[in-house]
């Protein structure tokens, strides 16, 4: 079996979208309408039982983990999702009773709202898509196209939000504050009218909080995981049985590690945990052996190539195909069909099956990689470069963001850097080579890692100079936040990579760029001239 696929073609297969893996089966997009419309609801009673100082922890982690489910593409069988679906009816009617026995009791006036969608016992999925496709179309008839796209902004940002706020409890941090944050922001959408004005104030405050969520993980991860520092990587691969873990929860791999080091299996990481190999916690592990595969996510040919057990960690998003069921665990709370629950960190059934899979017959030499940075070496380099762009020795600095490294976007960039003019200085975490005038840092993607550096430069120097240009290059769930963020904290040109249409919606992005001014990428040429 070949590994994995030649390294001049990789962005080949980085495209989701030539196989469908970055799109949603209808029936999925219809049943997340339904989940919505529950979640919107159990926003309002939970809040307004908050008003009574009644206990609601329970109630908002459930709106967050539901929400944050709702940013993976997953693959669940009819059952699977009539089971999601009726939990959170179930938690609805609850919550609801629970608020309206309150006011009973305390002789209080309580408002409740008109349930759109009933569940029933005996009620079929396809009944329950009805109802929800329907209440769907009457919502799209009484809004105008910017009211709808507004809709969709806010609960793009609720999304990336709840996600991050997840990652965050993974890291064993609970912020209370960032998880009302999302209730009232979810409570929001069960306006009848929305505001311009209002959503906008409200898209300023979550984008903030958004911020703060992403930079309490940075150091939760050094906390949790030691030190980081610069690091080589292997890719090679040996004889031998192996697990590959994917996703991105360092602590999914801890534990995996920790229940595995006395078999003789090899641990692979792949797509986002490659950055674990930069911390010194996991550097310990003789069983850690490298990182496998060279996609960055929903690569259908890295699972199907790889010959031992696979285990999806918690928060991942992937989508899978049959040729690999049956092998594939996760830890996630809700799992895609064909695919082994790990329940309360019991990782034997995943240990069992890579031993009775095949293995690598033999290993394979790949190219090592260096990742990550010297703490103090950069933040010499970050006071060089506020020096230099201070005394305008640089006259324009530009700022790559992570990427989902596509072809189309390699290009324009290689296209770019070469055109850029002498005195213009590129902080790259994604493009180019480090050379006189790039600095790049291979951060393998990671969000707080990227915050982190980006706060200690904006120390240095403004982040709202006209001579700064931000390229958001990752078309995901994030991209949204962190355009509202930079032009909220006041950065003057942030410019956004062309998005396949089924991630950022063409009309919602014309609502963005005329509520925020957001530019998209031309022409390298252009764009150039531009800068």
């Amino acid at each position: 079996m070949f590994y994995n696929y030649d390294k001049n073609n990789i962005n080949e297969y980085n495209e989701c979208d030539a196989r469908g893996a970055c799109s949603i089966a209808p029936k999925i997009s219809s049943l997340q309408e339904v989940i919505i419309i529950f979640l919107k609801q159990i926003s309002y009673y939970a809040l307004m039982l908050n008003k009574f100082e009644e206990d609601i922890s329970i109630i908002s982690e459930n709106i967050i983990a539901s929400l944050s489910s709702l940013v993976c593409t997953t693959d669940y069988t009819d059952e699977e999702l009539l089971g999601l679906v009726s939990k959170e009816y179930a938690l609805l009617i609850k919550t609801k009773r629970q608020y309206l026995s309150y006011c009973k009791k305390n002789n209080l006036e309580c408002k409740e709202l008109k349930n759109d969608i009933l569940i029933e016992p005996q009620m079929t999925l396809s009944s329950i898509i009805a109802q929800g496709e329907k209440h769907f179309l009457k919502k799209l008839n009484k809004m105008t196209v910017q009211e709808k796209n507004i809709y969709e902004i806010l609960l793009s940002v609720l999304k990336s939000l709840s996600t991050n706020i997840m990652r965050l409890k993974d890291d064993k941090i609970i912020f209370n504050e960032a998880e009302l944050a999302v209730v009232n922001g979810l409570n929001m959408l069960n306006t009848a009218k929305l505001s311009k004005k209002k959503v906008k104030s409200k898209l300023k405050e979550l984008s903030k909080m958004n911020d703060t969520v992403v930079l309490k993980r940075f150091d939760a991860l050094q906390n949790n995981y030691g030190k980081i520092n610069e690091t080589i990587v292997s890719h090679s691969t040996r004889e031998g049985k192996a697990i590959l873990v994917s996703g991105g929860s360092l602590s999914d791999l801890n534990k995996l590690l920790e229940a595995s080091k006395s078999e003789k299996i090899d641990i692979y990481t792949h797509g986002d945990l490659l950055i674990a190999h930069a911390f010194d916690l996991f550097k310990s592990y003789e069983n850690l052996k490298g990182h496998y595969g060279k996609c960055n996510e929903k690569c259908i040919l890295d699972f199907a190539t790889f010959p031992g057990a696979i285990l999806l960690t918690s928060n991942s998003s992937q989508s899978l195909e049959y040729v690999y069921r049956g092998r594939i665990f996760t830890t996630e709370k809700y799992k895609p069909k064909g695919v082994e629950m790990i329940v309360n960190n019991n990782f034997k059934p995943l240990i069992v099956s890579a031993k009775s899979a095949k293995g690598f017959a033999k290993g394979q030499t790949r190219e090592d990689e260096l990742i990550c940075f010297d703490p103090e070496k950069l933040d010499s380099k970050l006071t060089e470069i506020s020096e230099k762009f201070t005394s305008k020795e640089i006259e324009k600095l530009i700022i790559l963001g992570i990427s989902n490294y596509t072809r189309q976007q390699e290009q324009y960039f290689d296209t770019l850097l070469r055109l850029i003019p002498q005195r213009t200085f590129v902080l790259s975490f994604s493009y180019g080579k480090s050379s006189e005038n790039v600095l790049k840092i291979n951060i393998v993607k990671n969000l707080p890692m990227a915050y982190s550096i980006l706060s200690t430069l904006f120390a240095k120097i403004p982040i709202n100079s006209d001579r700064i240009s931000y390229f958001l290059t990752k078309c995901d769930s994030t991209s949204i936040a962190k355009m509202i963020s930079l032009r909220e904290t006041g950065a003057k040109n942030v410019y956004l990579s062309q998005c396949s249409p089924n991630i950022i919606n063409p009309s919602v992005l014309s609502t963005l760029k005329n509520m925020y001014g957001i530019k998209t990428t031309s022409t390298p040429e252009n764009d150039a001239k531009l800068i």
